[in-house]
């Protein structure tokens, strides 16, 4: 069990990325006091569980109501994710998630910022989410959901933190360090979506 949590902390938080997100945190938050910039990273981090929670929880009911297979989703859900890795990568995950410049000047004169931009689509956006509605098939039993539920807390405690102490992430690694780090997280993410392309397309070919 501490393998397969472990596994999948790992693998959310490559697909969340909350390290690209503090350069956009810090600049959106400048004019904030450290109370309010605490506050905005706890709520961000609380929107983001509830999001994925139930995108993990009611991803079978989403499926069945669009009449969409488990092997579709999977390979659609790997091609966000293909998208998303490769953005990473040529560092433009900005445009990516469509954080477009109207978008950023509304966001450093907006009141709260926690849910949109930050939480939706900036963190936890179509990738995590297909991601997590792709892992709940009809053998999940509670030992899975809780597995599951356990690493959706830890990686958005872990992205509470991050984006708490997101200026002095910024002093220690500089902006041109988290863009590297976050490259990083981007090959991950593309690995994911690979693997799930992969699963799907050969489970669908198995079924023929």
């Amino acid at each position: 069990m501490f393998l397969g949590l472990f596994t999948l902390v790992s693998s959310l938080t490559s697909v969340l990325n909350p390290i690209g997100a503090i350069p956009m945190f810090v600049s959106f938050t400048a004019n904030r006091t450290e109370a309010e910039r605490q506050k905005i990273a706890l709520k961000c981090s609380m929107y983001v569980f509830f999001i994925l929670i139930i995108s993990f929880l009611a991803g079978k009911y989403i499926l069945d109501f669009f009449g969409i297979s488990l092997n579709s989703m999977k390979i659609g859900g790997g091609l966000i994710l293909l998208l998303s890795g490769t953005a990473y990568l040529s560092a433009k995950n900005e445009t990516h998630k469509g954080i477009s410049r109207k978008i950023k000047i509304e966001a450093t004169e907006k009141e709260d910022i926690s849910f949109t931009p930050l939480a939706m689509p900036l963190l936890a956006g179509p990738g995590s989410m297909s991601y997590l509605i792709s892992m709940n098939t009809t053998e999940l039993n509670w030992q899975n959901i809780l597995t599951v539920s356990a690493a959706i807390l830890l990686v958005c405690l872990l992205t509470f933190i991050l984006l708490y102490s997101s200026r002095y992430f910024v002093k220690l690694f500089s902006n041109a360090g988290l863009v590297a780090l976050s490259r990083i997280m981007g090959f991950f993410v593309l690995c994911l979506g690979v693997e799930l392309i992969t699963v799907g397309l050969r489970n669908f070919i198995a079924t023929l």
